[in-house]
């Protein structure tokens, strides 16, 4: 969060629809469908978010289950003195 500079394009997405919808309720007189309209635009967005999250930067991605190590059976590698 310290170097705004960096974020990614969703974040800032995210950023202008807050003060976008906060804007539209603010001026909309406090009305229900601006706030329904915001928050839904909200949840979307951060869904979207955080489903494309950048895999180099969070291991895996974001997924339902966790995934596992396969145990792969290595042989122990030869020596110069073993044939």
């Amino acid at each position: 969060m310290g170097n705004f500079r960096y974020w990614r394009k969703m974040t800032w997405t995210l950023v202008l629809w807050s003060a976008g919808g906060l804007a539209f309720i603010v001026y909309g007189g406090f009305a229900l469908p601006a706030i329904v309209i915001t928050a839904v635009g909200l949840i979307v967005l951060g869904f979207t978010w955080y489903m494309t999250r950048p895999l180099w930067k969070v291991g895996h991605g974001a997924r339902v289950r966790q995934m596992r190590s396969v145990d792969i059976p290595f042989k122990r590698p030869r020596s110069a003195t073993q044939e």
